[in-house]
């Protein structure tokens, strides 16, 4: 361990969201070359990480204790150059973060990942970034070209910028935790059609939406089912949603889903009608599985999904228009195997989680030199 690089990852939560899951994957990665540190608050996210047999220190999250969390995050980065001089820090989704390392370490490499903001005040957290980031960090990685752009208009400086697009791995699937979840959500994809899609009950997920155009796609018809996996705020307001509109009956809600490949190898086709988005791990995953896809004109979605090859790009908030894509691909299966097929290849060119393991190798070493 004496000659290996120690590298330290800081996250200002540890949900079961994407900016983990990537996270992880950058751990299950580096951890067999470098010696690896996480600090970060506790959270439902933290299992899969202290999996990995890592160095974990946890800190207090920011929001609801400033003083206390920036004093422990302070400790623990202390604590971890105390086990062995820190080589590179990788901080997560939080310019804030990188105040106390900036401070104890004036002159350490120092890369940040911005995973996307939302909400009323993203361009607020954008422009932040920019200044924290131009301040203080060596290089900042960013998910989807969109972002780059954004972040070029609030004023990071180019040389700083690298793109990397989010990766996911190819699935292997276990073919009984299939058959599992199908038994388990009555779902048979030998006699349904099947639309699926996941992601966080929020509102910046668009999911209103996507029940409105379900409903009206599956009038009179009892083969078609909506399976929507995920949790948030909205559970509750979208499951009665769905029994307003009538369709409860042919919606599944599966909640967080640990087998989330499984589920969605039963889907026909995905939807992912968002407001606000980065770079979709979700979409990624569904190029990866074969399945074509309707999405959003937002953020990253526009580089995941090719209007009429891969899927259809529809304006946010348009339940018209993604009823008549969504009853378009239910009319035509054959459309729907090109479409899946085209979206594999795109997957394996530019969102494949070795493509994105590689890129970010690649960049450590020239920090690490």
């Amino acid at each position: 361990m004496v000659n290996t690089k120690h590298l330290v990852y800081i996250l200002p939560y540890l949900n079961q969201g994407g900016t983990e899951r990537q996270a992880l994957s950058l751990v299950k990665e580096f951890q067999h070359r470098y010696r690896v540190t996480l600090l970060a608050p506790t959270g439902k996210g933290l299992p899969p990480f202290l999996d990995q047999q890592l160095d974990y220190c946890e800190f207090t999250a920011w929001e609801r204790n400033f003083f206390k969390g920036l004093r422990e995050l302070t400790a623990g980065i202390k604590a971890a150059q105390k086990r062995q001089p820190i080589d590179l820090i990788h901080v997560h989704g939080a310019h804030e973060l990188m105040i106390p390392v900036r401070l104890l370490f004036p002159k350490l490499p120092i890369v940040f990942t911005v995973h996307g903001y939302h909400g009323a005040s993203a361009d607020v957290s954008y422009r932040l970034a920019c200044l924290f980031a131009n301040f203080w960090a060596t290089k900042v990685i960013s998910v989807c070209q969109t972002e780059s752009d954004i972040l070029l208009k609030f004023g990071m400086k180019p040389a700083k910028l690298q793109m990397i697009y989010n990766g996911v791995p190819t699935p292997i699937l276990d073919r009984s935790k299939v058959t599992s979840l199908a038994n388990q959500f009555n779902l048979d994809p030998t006699t349904q059609t099947i639309i699926g899609t996941a992601a966080r009950l929020s509102e910046a997920k668009g999911l209103t939406y996507l029940l409105q155009a379900f409903a009206r796609v599956a009038q009179g018809k009892s083969n078609l089912r909506l399976v929507i996996a995920g949790v948030g705020e909205l559970e509750q307001q979208l499951k009665q949603q769905a029994q307003d509109l009538a369709i409860a009956d042919r919606t599944i809600f599966a909640g967080y889903v640990n087998d989330l490949p499984e589920l969605m190898s039963l889907f026909n086709f995905f939807v992912l009608p968002s407001l606000q988005e980065a770079c979709s791990l979700a979409c990624a995953e569904a190029m990866a599985q074969q399945k074509a896809a309707i999405g959003t004109t937002i953020g990253g979605i526009v580089e995941q999904i090719v209007d009429g090859k891969t899927g259809f790009l529809i304006p946010p908030k348009d339940v018209d228009t993604l009823a008549n894509k969504m009853q378009y691909l239910v009319d035509r299966p054959e459309l729907v195997d090109e479409f899946a097929r085209n979206g594999r290849a795109r997957y394996e060119e530019y969102f494949a989680l070795d493509r994105m393991l590689v890129k970010t190798e690649n960049l450590y070493s020239k920090l690490l030199t």
